[in-house]
């Protein structure tokens, strides 16, 4: 990200924050901490270091606790092996994380969505750091992630309200005869404007509609509304009447919902994806919902 922001010029006045320290002690609860903490520090390095400045001595700044005793050791022992960030990220993966996590991202990186809690910038960097930890993984059972690959599963996995305005800023684009930028920089710079627009619609509505007695505010209530609009709107099409980006979105549904057994219990998020998709969480067809599936009795347990 950094290499394209400077080859376009778009780096100037950014500040690259330091990177998160790691000591080792990160991986007992995170087990991709050493992986992000390369990530992190590997565009620190590229912003920061000076020609006449060795990237290890400045890697090595952004280690601590035992990790950093390890490197200072290694060093000791034998002078010189240690020249580059790649040297000590290699010596630090053979000492804290022998066992390779790149099938457990791989299978992350295919299933998560943009959780409700954060921000589509920090979804596409948690991408990222999949795509890193996948990277970097000697297991031959897991495919590398292109930029291609890693544009079609963030659009994939965002809100479909986003995925709707990013349609129409982009066909705006095209209309006036603009190329959209979808490379992943492209978008997440998409979508932080989408965000931008929607939280002042949002502030501009709470400003004019009075709060109501209760809990739910006008605003939650104006955007259930749309929301059961667009569901009720796409239950009622037939799924070849559906568009294109649509029709992706359901197949990509079904196809996750491969890994559960019909009727089982599905978790949250995926649930959630049905109800938005009208895709029935008995027997994972589109255009219907679980609760007027007319497969239950079939799949019911017998006394």
């Amino acid at each position: 990200m950094f290499e394209a922001l400077r080859k376009s010029g778009a780096d100037k006045g950014i500040v690259m924050p330091s990177p998160t320290v790691f000591t080792g002690e990160e991986l007992n609860n995170d087990p991709y901490a050493l992986h992000r903490w390369y990530k992190e520090t590997s565009c620190w390095v590229k912003a920061r270091v000076a020609k006449d400045v060795p990237q290890a001595a400045m890697a090595l700044q952004a280690l601590g606790g035992t990790a950093r005793l390890a490197m200072e050791n290694m060093e000791t022992a034998a002078p010189g092996k240690l020249q580059s960030l790649d040297a000590i990220f290699s010596a630090l993966l053979n000492i804290f994380q022998r066992c390779d996590p790149g099938p457990k991202a791989y299978d992350e990186f295919l299933r998560t969505r943009m959780r409700t809690d954060e921000t589509a910038v920090e979804f596409l960097n948690r991408l990222l750091s999949l795509s890193v930890v996948i990277g970097s993984s000697k297991d031959p059972t897991v495919s590398r992630i292109s930029d291609a690959e890693l544009v079609a599963r963030f659009r994939a996995r965002l809100p479909i309200w986003m995925i709707q305005r990013m349609r129409e800023k982009h066909q705006l684009l095209v209309t006036l005869h603009h190329t959209p930028d979808i490379s992943p920089w492209g978008l997440e710079g998409t979508a932080m404007d989408i965000e931008q627009n929607c939280s002042n619609e949002q502030t501009g509505q709470a400003a004019k509609c009075p709060q109501r007695t209760g809990s739910v505010s006008a605003v939650k209530d104006s955007k259930s509304f749309k929301e059961e609009a667009v569901k009720t709107q796409r239950a009622s099409k037939r799924f070849k009447d559906l568009e294109e980006r649509d029709q992706e979105l359901v197949m990509a549904l079904q196809g996750d919902l491969k890994g559960y057994e019909l009727k089982a219990k599905l978790p949250g998020d995926v649930l959630q994806r049905c109800r938005q998709l009208s895709v029935c969480d008995i027997c994972h067809r589109y255009g219907h919902s679980g609760s007027g599936c007319k497969a239950r009795a079939v799949f019911s347990s017998k006394n």
